[in-house]
């Protein structure tokens, strides 16, 4: 199980259909099993759709005019782009990063190096540490990471947006610029305290040391990130 991260126009977001074809009582043609009574099957293959570049930019073109103003620039990017770079990190690697900029947010930088070694956090743990970061909200020194928006987009503020997006769901949207930067710091937090948390996971019958995933999401999230900020897109995760 994993977590994706893309970096592209947001009409390359794709959406499973659902309808009222979508389900039925019946199982597929192929379906190897006995029926289930009271069973509804999904439509296979899976029907998907993305977002109208003309509804995204409608949008985006409201948020720009409403938000001009505290974001100190017009907000737009290229949405008509097809570039896409997309990549997915392991679900201990997303969780530890999180707990990672949540610790060092409440604790300082030098706390850290009180993770050397440590193992993955407890449900517990994350819990207690992350609810701590995320009541300090923007003001914390991780707000990207913390406050953890499924969106952002290339305006600079350090700042989260709460909008609906263009199908009027209610969503976060962060600053894909100042997201580069938190991974960047906390990337050299770790390197710095923890040098062999940079390197590869071999033994994948260790337990999980929690510098060690975080430095893997790293590896894989900010490069992602990093070409999202040099192409002026959004960057996005299905996580």
């Amino acid at each position: 199980m994993g977590v994706g991260y893309q970096a592209s126009a947001l009409h390359h977001i794709r959406y499973a259909v659902k309808d009222d074809e979508s389900f039925s009582s019946e199982p597929p043609p192929d379906w190897p099993f006995p029926g289930i009574p009271g069973a509804q099957y999904g439509r296979w293959p899976l029907q998907l759709r993305s977002p109208d570049i003309v509804d995204v930019i409608a949008w985006r073109d409201r948020l720009a005019a409403k938000y001009q103003s505290l974001l100190g620039e017009l907000l737009s990017w290229d949405e008509a782009s097809e570039f896409m770079a997309s990549d997915d990190i392991g679900t201990d690697g997303d969780v530890a990063l999180r707990y990672v900029a949540a610790f060092v947010d409440g604790n300082g930088p030098e706390a850290v190096r009180k993770l050397v070694g440590v193992p993955k956090p407890s449900y517990e743990d994350f819990i207690r540490v992350f609810g701590a970061a995320e009541s300090r909200g923007l003001s914390g020194q991780f707000p990207q990471l913390v406050i953890s928006p499924k969106f952002w987009l290339p305006f600079h503020r350090n700042t989260v947006i709460e909008e609906p997006d263009w199908e009027g769901r209610a969503e976060q949207f962060g600053s894909v610029y100042r997201l580069q930067d938190e991974l960047r710091m906390l990337a050299e937090l770790i390197g710095n305290a923890d040098p062999e948390a940079r390197e590869p996971i071999t033994d994948f019958e260790a337990p999980v040391l929690t510098l060690n995933a975080a430095w893997q999401a790293i590896s894989v999230i900010l490069p992602l990130c990093s070409t999202a900020a040099s192409n002026h897109l959004p960057f996005w995760t299905t996580g």
